[in-house]
């Protein structure tokens, strides 16, 4: 009897497979070669399903999203917007080390990508956290600060991610939770929102 073999469960673990390379070497690193020595395949089987390094970390970048999506899907949500916006914001930021592989496919593929998927799903992901900045200071500040308020908060978040790989001594989970909650509180401070 043949064995049946389910392809999408290996794509995604090819996927994630790359993703881990990139977090551990770096987006250089990601070789057919390379990739399928972590996932534990032959060359010829990672080239069946991705024939060049585009695909694999365009498939990463894949992979990453919908580890979050289903992440977002298993939260009770609470009722305080307050506390659920920052449990929105810890879920995409790098607190964790599954959380920390993501965030280093999402900047490597910002960095490098060059096919038209990659560039497609990288614009659906930053487009969700553009509206996960609009909702939570929508809920934090009054409407004239709204704006400016919205690219400061990705420009922060942006900032905590990119700290978390560039010093992971200096921005670890713990810290970039503190500064989460120090900027939402700022932001709620100097808004006239929520309670006001």
């Amino acid at each position: 009897m043949p064995k049946i073999v389910d392809h999408g469960a290996r794509r995604d673990e090819i996927g994630w497979a790359v993703a881990q390379l990139i977090a551990e070497q770096g987006v250089h690193a990601v070789t057919v070669r390379a990739v399928a020595a972590v996932a534990g395949y032959q060359p010829s089987t990672l080239r069946h399903y991705f024939p060049n390094s585009d695909q694999m970390l365009a498939h990463a970048l894949i992979v990453v999203r919908e580890r979050q999506k289903q992440r977002l899907a298993t939260i009770v949500w609470p009722s305080d917007m307050r506390t659920a916006f920052r449990e929105g914001w810890l879920q995409a930021l790098p607190v964790d080390a599954d959380r920390l592989t993501e965030t280093h496919v999402w900047l490597a593929v910002s960095l490098t990508a060059r096919s038209d998927v990659a560039r497609r799903i990288l614009a659906e992901i930053n487009e969700g956290l553009d509206q996960l900045c609009n909702a939570t200071v929508e809920a934090l500040t009054s409407p004239d600060k709204q704006a400016a308020t919205a690219l400061a908060l990705r420009a922060f978040t942006d900032g905590l991610a990119l700290g978390a790989i560039a010093q992971p001594e200096r921005f670890t989970p713990q810290r970039i939770t503190e500064s989460l909650d120090f900027y939402l509180t700022s932001i709620h401070n100097n808004g006239t929102r929520l309670g006001t």
